[in-house]
């Protein structure tokens, strides 16, 4: 990467490592200091080293805390990232980059400062957008081949490393044949879709509670299969390099429970939230080792119903092992800061419409900065 720079004092490439180690805000606003600079900030080596040196500190220091939720009045989505701190401290209120047709969009995933938002809560629409709030930034994903069922349709959403390629899962099942969904895969490097059927996972999706969590290079998903009224639990992750799907053995404790159960990030190990309806209780399992199927570990526990209001999800951890949980009294959902050791519970004064709170590890990127709209 080589640009001309009318520097006296400096040598170029002291420049663009200064440059490197500045924050997204002052980036954007230098690249109207020259057009010199617009095109080194721009370039996609330089929005890769400064990814790189991104994550090296996100894995110091932990990453930003994405917050979605709805408050019933407005009854207007609402994004804000926070510090993983003690007081969850709000950093910034990102602006939605546009409407949803439904209540909301769903956030499938987010990944290296992108967020994928699908407009299907209620309504399927088959519309996707990339988004990274951090540049104001954002996609418009050209609608999948295969249009969406009737019956459901799962999503998912990674990087491939090798090629330096984001890409979109979608597994369309039809109620006669739930066994074998159709399944495309987007590139953003091409801006296209394609069929990939045949690498077609064994395990079907659980509906119910379907969500999805990029780690280690695969997207994954809770699997299962049923033979008369017994269940079989996997974990299904989709190697977004190769394109074909793996299997991950779950705990003992869950290979046979109805698939009641969330796949998420607990710091960065593989977590499985189950919900015990017989003890009406969240069961949260961490994989400390991944891959390694004995590792699986019951961490917490979180109990339904308290004194005061009921969990109705647990939405993420913070790296001081706290939780976020959104409980809901009387009509009014509101989220709290769970100490698990301690089993004490902070309000946040954040209050929600319960079921359309999501939450997402985030990591500041000039990923798309690059791309045209």
């Amino acid at each position: 990467m080589s640009m001309e720079f009318s520097s006296d004092y400096l040598p170029e490439e002291l420049i663009i490592q200064i440059l490197l180690w500045l924050p997204i805000k002052s980036l954007l606003q230098f690249t109207s200091v020259c057009k010199s600079w617009n095109t080194l900030i721009k370039h996609n080596t330089f929005i890769k080293n400064h990814l790189k040196l991104t994550s090296n500190r996100i894995t110091r220091d932990g990453p930003l805390l994405l917050l979605r939720h709805c408050p019933r009045e407005p009854n207007v989505e609402q994004y804000s990232l926070h510090l993983d701190n003690h007081t969850f401290q709000e950093y910034s209120k990102p602006q939605l980059p546009a409407k949803s047709f439904n209540e909301c969009f769903r956030i499938v995933g987010s990944c290296n400062g992108l967020i994928l938002l699908s407009d299907d809560y209620l309504t399927e629409t088959n519309t996707f957008i990339l988004w990274n709030p951090s540049i104001r930034k954002s996609i418009t994903i050209p609608k999948p081949h295969i249009p969406h069922s009737q019956y459901y349709t799962v999503y998912g959403f990674g990087f491939d490393a090798k090629r330096d390629d984001y890409k979109i899962l979608q597994l369309v099942y039809e109620g006669h044949n739930r066994g074998s969904p159709e399944v495309e895969l987007y590139s953003l490097n091409s801006r296209s879709w394609k069929s990939i059927t045949a690498a077609s996972p064994k395990h079907e999706i659980a509906r119910s509670m379907w969500s999805q969590v990029f780690v280690n290079g695969f997207i994954h998903f809770i699997g299962y299969s049923k033979k008369g009224e017994a269940f079989h639990n996997v974990v299904l992750g989709f190697d977004v390099c190769e394109e074909v799907f793996h299997e991950i053995k779950m705990p003992e404790d869950l290979a046979s429970e109805a698939p009641n159960m969330f796949i998420s990030v607990i710091g960065k190990s593989l977590s499985v939230q189950h919900y015990d309806i017989i003890h009406n209780c969240w069961n949260v399992w961490v994989m400390r080792e991944y891959g390694a199927v004995e590792s699986w570990t019951k961490q917490f526990t979180i109990d339904i119903l308290t004194p005061n209001f009921r969990v109705t999800r647990v939405l993420g951890s913070s790296k001081n092992g706290e939780f976020l949980l959104e409980m809901y009294k009387g009509k009014k959902g509101e989220i709290v800061l769970h100490d698990p050791k301690k089993n004490t519970n902070e309000l946040l004064g954040i209050y929600t419409d319960p079921g359309c709170t999501c939450l997402e590890y985030y990591m500041e990127s000039l990923v798309l900065l690059d791309k045209a709209s």
